[in-house]
């Protein structure tokens, strides 16, 4: 079963998703246009913050590169680089629609943390898209959130605990579902899934089994997810 299905997502309907949260989204965002290219799908992956550049993937600065490159290419990056060598948003990712069957978004930033809660200024969701995806990665789990989490003070405050609190199972699923975390700006019609990633030892697969129960008494439907090592980033999937 393919990352779609496990999500419960159907390329030909969620046609723009958005990741947010932390510990999984890069990862899980290549894997997505891979299975999309698989299937005769074009795609293309870009953002509404800050990603690092695929280098197996070919690269549009602008709406009319991106028409050109989709011609000869599945997957096509839609970004321009910023002065740290990163890529931000180069056009409105709703008119890549026009251009591709797909159009993935990284729309979060967590600083290489597990788990995190948004500032004010995030996600930045298109209000164009179909589904959002929260992730978390398992790693958190039995660590205080002050040496865990990204934006510590907004994990605290959603959760009401101390910094050196130890995150728990019941607390991912809290920050992952509340409106304050990874619920944040996800419109009424667009699908929401979790991800609940690292899930490599059955302590981890575990955590992730309990977790996924208490999102689905919410009426929220995750998978719960691994990668190895060369997967990480996407990087050996094109």
């Amino acid at each position: 079963m393919g990352i779609w299905e496990r999500l419960d997502l159907d390329p030909a309907v969620h046609r723009m998703v958005a990741l947010v949260g932390s510990g999984g989204k890069s990862s899980t965002m290549y894997a997505m246009a891979k299975q999309a290219a698989d299937s005769g799908r074009k795609a293309v992956v870009t953002t509404t913050t800050h990603i690092l550049p695929h280098p197996g993937l070919p690269l549009a600065g602008d709406l009319a590169q991106l028409a050109a490159l989709l011609k000869k290419h599945r997957v096509v990056t839609l970004g321009a680089y910023d002065s740290r060598g990163k890529l931000t948003g180069a056009g409105d990712p709703g008119a890549c629609l026009e251009l591709a069957d797909v159009v993935l978004i990284e729309a979060d930033g967590a600083k290489l943390r597990p788990l995190k809660a948004p500032a004010d200024h995030e996600p930045v969701i298109p209000p164009s898209c179909h589904a959002v995806i929260a992730s978390a990665g398992l790693d958190s789990l039995g660590k205080p959130v002050e040496e865990i989490c990204h934006r510590p003070e907004r994990v605290c405050a959603l959760l009401g605990v101390e910094p050196d609190h130890k995150i728990t199972p019941a607390d991912v699923a809290a920050i992952l579902s509340s409106p304050l975390g990874g619920r944040k700006d996800v419109g009424q019609a667009m699908a929401f899934r979790c991800l609940l990633n690292k899930a490599d030892d059955d302590q981890r697969w575990a955590w992730g089994t309990e977790i996924q129960g208490l999102l689905a008494q919410q009426g929220i439907h995750s998978a719960i997810t691994y990668y190895k090592e060369e997967e990480r980033g996407g990087s050996c999937l094109f």
